[in-house]
């Protein structure tokens, strides 16, 4: 499975006015955050508790990160996807109304976040090196597949892969199997019904599966 220690930022302790998260340090967490339900967090954060908040991020960073790098393709992207998302999170804080999971509504954050990256790759890709892509046959995953070549390593080969699946595929299979989530909090993350999570999890498998077919028959 995906190599969460090479992805993961440190833990944050709160949001600096500059617009960026400010990495913690190794102080142990205060109790009382440790302890609070994520909803109490968000309530402590809306107050103007800034650690509040840095706990949140705490806790769910590690799937922010994995969602982010299998959507987009890219751990190192992801960093900055993920860093974006979870200051737009501080600042939406008034608009989350509890209707879903605190986890839900930051991660949904995060995957609409990093579907915008790639579509901002992709015309960057068409406007300036579509023709040296089209020589190479990479298209907007080059980097992500010459990784595979370099690094034969188990999250850069499931990268690699799905980098090379069209884009809702890739999505439904970076919440389920990279970022782990439940059918449940992916129907929620993503805004579409669990039957449809079911559906589309089990097609984008088969061409996977397919993939990885023609790799097996190409050696």
């Amino acid at each position: 499975m995906f190599d969460a220690g090479t992805v993961f930022v440190p833990a944050v302790s709160g949001v600096r006015q500059a617009g960026h998260i400010e990495m913690a340090s190794h102080a142990p967490p205060d109790a009382s955050l440790v302890e609070a339900s994520d909803a109490e967090l968000v309530r402590r954060a809306r107050a103007g508790d800034r650690p509040a908040y840095g706990e949140l991020v705490r806790r769910h960073q590690a799937a922010a990160l994995r969602l982010a790098a299998g959507v987009c393709g890219s751990t190192e992207e992801a960093r900055d996807i993920v860093q974006d998302a979870l200051v737009k999170g501080y600042r939406s804080l008034d608009r989350y109304r509890g209707d879903a999971p605190v986890r839900s509504w930051l991660l949904r954050i995060v995957a609409n976040d990093a579907k915008n990256a790639i579509r901002t790759r992709v015309r960057r890709v068409g406007r300036e090196e579509r023709y040296d892509n089209l020589q190479r046959g990479s298209g907007a995953g080059a980097d992500v597949v010459g990784d595979q070549v370099a690094d034969r390593d188990e999250s850069t080969r499931l990268l690699a892969l799905l980098a090379r699946l069209e884009h809702r595929d890739r999505e439904i299979l970076a919440c389920r199997f990279v970022a782990g989530l439940s059918e449940g909090d992916t129907a929620t993350t993503l805004g579409i019904p669990v039957g449809t999570v079911k559906s589309r999890a089990a097609r984008a498998l088969g061409r996977a599966r397919e993939l990885l077919a023609g790799e097996a028959g190409d050696e």
